[in-house]
């Protein structure tokens, strides 16, 4: 069992160190965490409504809406209407964004470059398989308890 805690407490270090090394970034670039995650699912997934930014970051529509803002007047992102629903708008990265996530995205991929470098492709590659079994149970559990009514907001 100290193995297993020890290896917990290494992947907490392992994140909160990459949280640091993201947040000193973000922060010369005045954007929070979420309003990054925010241009990120943008960049993945391509422009978005705001009720699908709010479930992809478990946040109500009004938070979203305060985060799009914000991100919209540091020119990374841009509101324009819903192509087929007069009603609704739509969220896309703008030029700038994909700047600033492209120069995100290197620096974070010099880092790992650094540690794998040196690293036989084996060894990488259990690396990777570890992390996506690790997202793979994450995913589940998150679906099963999605699925679990919450006492506080009743059946859903």
């Amino acid at each position: 069992m100290t193995g297993q805690n020890e290896f917990l407490k290494l992947l907490r270090q392992v994140h909160m160190h990459y949280k640091k090394f993201y947040s000193r970034r973000l922060s010369d670039l005045r954007l929070t965490p979420p309003q990054y995650m925010t241009l990120m699912i943008l960049m993945e997934e391509g422009e978005r409504q705001m009720h699908d930014l709010a479930e992809s970051l478990q946040v109500s529509t009004s938070a979203v809406t305060n985060l799009v803002d914000k991100i919209e007047a540091a020119g990374y992102a841009r509101r324009s209407p819903h192509p087929t629903d007069r009603r609704a708008l739509v969220i896309a990265l703008t030029p700038e964004g994909r700047r600033v996530l492209a120069a995100l995205q290197k620096e974070g991929l010099a880092l790992l470059g650094d540690v794998f470098g040196t690293m036989p492709a084996a060894e990488r590659q259990v690396i990777e398989r570890f992390y996506r079994n690790l997202l793979s149970r994450l995913d589940a559990d998150m679906a099963f308890h999605a699925s679990r009514p919450n006492p506080r907001r009743g059946p859903r």
